[in-house]
C-alpha cells in the first residue's frame, strides 16, 4: 500500500505526529511519503492508496490554506483517506473541516485522530498551553492509530476504524463549534492585532515571505503585509530577527473571552485531571 500524508505544520507538532505515523506504516511494510502543504499537489492525493491530511487547529477549525487545498482536489471516487490534527484545546470542528471536503470529493474517510499540541500563538492568554505536547504517550497513540488503519484498510471495511473521532463525520453544535463558525478570517482580522514590522530589526532575509501560509507577504524591499492575513502569526513567532510585533492590549481580551480556563472546563474537551497550563 502506498500512503501519502500532506501535512501543514508551523512549529513541528503536527509534523512529529505525521513522522510517528509514517514509522508505523513503514514497519507494516507500506511505502509512505510526507509532503509539506506548500509543496503538495492534487496528484499527491490521486496517486496513492491511502491519503492523509494533517494540520494544527486554528481557532477551533482547520487553517484556511488547508481547506483551500482540499476544496481544490478533483473527485477521487472511493479512494481511502484519513485526517489528523493537533490542538492546544477546544478543537471544535477541525476534524470535520478536514473530512467534509474529502467526502465531497467522494473519498472514503476511514479514520480521524486528534491529539494535543503545545500552543505557540503569541496572545498572552494562549502562549504555552498544553506544554510539552505531543508527549510520548500522545505519539504512542498516533502510532497505534496508524497501525489500526493498516489493518482496517487491509480488511476492506468501508466504515471508519475503531477509535476514530466521531466528530470527523458529523459537526457538533457546542460552544467551540459555534466559535469556529464565527471566527472567519475577516472577523479575526477585526478583533486580533495585525503583525507590525520593525525595519530596524529586519535584514530583508525574506524568511517571512517564504513561510507565510497564504503568501500574504511581499518584499519591497522590506516585508509588506497584504490584506489576506489569517492571523496565524507565523511571521511574528518565527522571524529569526524578531522583526515583527503586535499590540495585544485589546486582542488578548478578545481571545481570553472565548479561550479561558473556565470555558475550557465547561464547554471544551478537557479530560478529568487534565491541565491546560503547567501547574493548573
Amino acid at each position: 500500500m502506498n500512503v501519502t500524508m500532506v501535512v501543514f505544520s508551523q512549529t513541528g507538532n503536527t509534523r512529529r505526529v505525521a513522522a510517528t505515523m509514517a514509522e508505523a506504516f513503514g514497519e507494516a511494510g507500506h511505502a509512505v511519503r510526507i509532503v509539506p502543504l506548500k509543496e503538495a499537489t492534487a496528484q499527491d492525493a490521486a496517486a496513492c492508496d491511502l491519503f492523509g491530511i494533517g494540520t494544527p487547529c486554528f481557532s477551533s477549525q482547520a487553517p484556511t490554506p488547508v481547506k483551500r487545498f482540499l476544496r481544490a482536489l478533483p473527485v477521487l471516487n472511493k479512494r481511502k483517506a484519513f485526517v489528523f490534527a493537533t490542538s492546544g484545546g477546544a478543537p471544535g470542528r477541525v476534524l470535520y473541516d478536514l473530512a467534509a471536503p474529502l467526502r465531497e470529493k467522494e473519498m472514503n474517510v476511514v479514520g480521524g485522530f486528534l491529539t494535543r499540541g503545545e500552543l505557540h500563538h503569541p496572545a498572552p492568554s494562549l502562549t504555552g498551553r498544553m506544554p510539552g505536547r505531543p508527549n510520548e504517550e500522545d505519539l504512542a497513540d498516533a502510532r497505534q492509530f496508524a497501525a489500526a488503519l493498516c489493518a482496517h484498510v487491509a480488511s476492506g471495511e468501508p466504515v471508519p476504524v475503531t477509535g476514530s473521532r466521531p466528530d470527523m463525520l458529523k459537526p457538533g453544535w457546542g460552544f467551540y463549534d459555534m466559535a469556529a463558525t464565527l471566527s472567519t478570517d475577516g472577523f479575526l482580522r477585526l478583533v486580533l492585532p495585525e503583525p507590525r514590522h520593525d525595519p530596524a530589526r529586519c535584514n530583508q532575509c525574506g524568511w517571512c515571505a517564504s513561510e507565510c501560509p497564504v503568501d500574504n507577504i511581499t518584499m519591497v524591499p522590506y516585508p509588506v503585509l497584504g490584506n489576506q492575513c489569517i492571523r496565524c502569526y507565523r511571521c511574528l513567532t518565527g522571524c529569526p530577527q524578531k522583526a515583527f510585533v503586535a499590540d495585544w492590549r485589546l486582542g488578548n481580551l478578545a481571545v481570553l473571552t472565548f479561550y479561558n480556563t473556565l470555558f475550557e472546563r465547561w464547554f471544551g474537551d478537557l479530560e478529568p485531571g487534565e491541565t491546560i497550563y503547567a501547574g493548573n
